[in-house]
Parts: C-alpha cells; sequence; structure tokens
C-alpha cells in the first residue's frame, strides 16, 4: 500500500505533497497510524506522487522546454536522496519548486545541469551565471530580526497546528520598534513592492513570508525570511507532536530587500 495520494486535485495540495518531500526525504518519512515505514519504499512512492502531479504544473506552464528540464529537475533530486545526499536532493526540488511557485523562486544553480541532461546542450541559461547560493546554512546564518519574526511564525504555526488547519500564506514584518505585524496585500508582487518602499523610509528592514501545512499530527512550517544586508533564508521545519524540530536552513541571494546595509 502507497503512503502518499497522488490524486491531487490542485497545486496547493501538490505543493503540500513537495513540501512533506523536501523536509523528510530520504529516510524520515512516517505513516499517520506510527506503523513503521519502509523508507526506501516511501522515497519511490513520494517521487512517485510528485510525477504524477507533475499533470497539474503542464496546465500552468506552456512552455515544453522549461517542463523537460523541471521534470529532470525532479529526477535528479531523486537520485541525489537515493545516494543519501539529501542537501544536493533538497535543493534541487527547491529549485524546481520556485519554477512552479514564483514566490519560492531561487537563482538559477542545477537547471544548467538539467537542461543539458534534457538535451544535450544549454540554450535557456546559457547566459546565466551560477550563484554560490544555495547552500546548507545554519541557525547562526540569522541575524537578530529573522530570529524575531522565525519566533512569531513558529507561534502562530503552533496555533494553525492546534486547530488542525491550513493557512494562505502570510507575510510578517518587522518594524522599526522590532514589533512584528502582518502585511496584507493583494498579491505577492504588490506585497514585494510594498516591503521595498517600508524599507527605503526605514518603517522594516526585514520581513517573513510564512505558509502552514497541517497533515495529522505531523505538518511543515515554511519560511522565507530577509533581512537588509543579508542573504536570503529558506527554511523548512517538520512540526510533530506540537514540537518543532531542527529546521533545514537554504541560502540564497535577496531578491527583495537590498543586499547592502
Amino acid at each position: 500500500m502507497k503512503l502518499f495520494d497522488d490524486d491531487f486535485e490542485s497545486l496547493g495540495q501538490y505543493h503540500d505533497m513537495w513540501s512533506t518531500v523536501i523536509v523528510n526525504a530520504p529516510d524520515d518519512f512516517h505513516s499517520f497510524d506510527d506503523t513503521p515505514v519502509d523508507q526506501a519504499q516511501a522515497l519511490e512512492d513520494a517521487f512517485s506522487a510528485l510525477r504524477s502531479g507533475f499533470r497539474l504544473v503542464e496546465l500552468k506552464v506552456k512552455d515544453e522546454r522549461t517542463r523537460r528540464i523541471m521534470r529532470e529537475l525532479i529526477e535528479m533530486s531523486y537520485e541525489a536522496f537515493r545516494a543519501g545526499d539529501s542537501k544536493i536532493g533538497a535543493h534541487t526540488l527547491q529549485e524546481c519548486e520556485g519554477m512552479i511557485w514564483p514566490s519560492h523562486s531561487q537563482r538559477v544553480k542545477y537547471a544548467l545541469a538539467a537542461e543539458k541532461r534534457a538535451f544535450g546542450d544549454v540554450q535557456t541559461y546559457r547566459d546565466v551565471k551560477i550563484s554560490p547560493y544555495p547552500y546548507e546554512g545554519i541557525e547562526d546564518d540569522m541575524r537578530a530580526g529573522m530570529r524575531i519574526l522565525y519566533a512569531a511564525a513558529q507561534s502562530r504555526y503552533l496555533d494553525h497546528f492546534s486547530k488542525q488547519e491550513d493557512f494562505k500564506p502570510y507575510i510578517l514584518l518587522l518594524q522599526a520598534d522590532e514589533s512584528v505585524r502582518e502585511l496584507k496585500a493583494r498579491s505577492w508582487k504588490a506585497a514585494k513592492q510594498e516591503i521595498r518602499t517600508l524599507a527605503a523610509s526605514g518603517q522594516t528592514n526585514a520581513y517573513a513570508r510564512v505558509e502552514v501545512v497541517v497533515s495529522g499530527m505531523s505538518g511543515v512550517l515554511i519560511c522565507d525570511l530577509e533581512e537588509v544586508g543579508s542573504p536570503h533564508i529558506s527554511i523548512r521545519c517538520l512540526v510533530k507532536d506540537y514540537v518543532c524540530e531542527a529546521p533545514h536552513f537554504h541560502l540564497d541571494e535577496p531578491n527583495v530587500l537590498p543586499p547592502d546595509a
């Protein structure tokens, strides 16, 4: 019996699966009833679900070459996880994630190799200069403002977790007095512009974009943070039995706030 359902009805449901794989692969998958899990089979089933759900992506991404590259990134991630390289597996999957859901976009790194594997040459990304990011970060990479925002995100997550409810992505801002408030915006594009405006006027210098995934007694906290003068930090944190476990940190170049203080 498969551990994962691949009958996704929306890109939102598909993204929940995506987040689950990033956090749990290659060998930390869990069953709903705590029965033992064959981790190798669970990894196979998880990627089978990602491949099956890609049909929803094909309705959104019209360019065939881009779709081929994205499929190749999924396979590269699977191969890395199977080989025990959880960093490359997660980073590759996150890069593909950003191609589907732009709010999670990262600078191109592994897509060059994916395009070469798929087509034998590089055309789409031939002019791309590969960034040294993303790499696996640690808690010390977080600045003081980021820590405040991440603590606020965890608190809100546990509230949703206790109610067993998912929540639409929301944005938290760190204000000049170090208080935290939620930013309301009609879209992520509009939110980015407002964050830049507030930063330019000194009203904020850090933000967090937070997503919540709840599945029974476990879930995933997704938190993307930027602070002026700091790299972009993307955090994936597994939550089990009301406890936020050790998070995964991935660093990238900033895409909202300026890189220089």
